[in-house]
């Protein structure tokens, strides 16, 4: 990404207590609360920068975001979010999210891309059609 490193720096530190936040939120609302942020943080940035690479990177993350909140907003019984969000896709997301941040700090494009390709992949697998998939093993995490 072409960013001064003053604003790289303060990229990659607004990230971090974002992830911070999502490590110590409770609740699956609270993480989910917290992440938005991140796309946020990205957003502020790309005012004075650009980059396709930090356009998509937010993209990506806000996407990811809906997807998942729309698959726990659709779920009715409390009882059954377990079933609906399976920890995996959970886990996956702040996995990635830490890829993220390291790819940003080591500024390779590519790298990020691919970190991108498997927020992608994640957002599909919570659609109806994705989850069919995720469910059937065709989709891996």
């Amino acid at each position: 990404m072409k960013l001064s490193k003053e604003y790289q720096k303060l990229l990659i530190e607004e990230l971090k207590k974002v992830q911070e936040s999502c490590n110590d939120a409770k609740t699956l609302e609270d993480k989910m609360y917290y992440f938005s942020a991140s796309f946020g943080v990205v957003n502020r940035i790309m005012n004075f920068y650009g980059d396709p690479t930090l356009i998509f990177v937010q993209h990506s993350l806000q996407l990811v975001h809906k997807s998942m909140t729309e698959r726990l907003a659709a779920v009715v019984n409390p009882s059954i979010i377990s079933n609906s969000v399976p920890s995996e896709m959970l886990d996956a997301l702040f996995k990635y999210y830490g890829q993220l941040i390291s790819e940003i700090e080591k500024n390779d494009d590519n790298a990020i891309r691919v970190i991108l390709e498997k927020f992608a992949n994640l957002t599909y697998a919570t659609t109806g059609n994705g989850f069919y998939m995720y469910l059937q093993g065709k989709i891996k995490l």
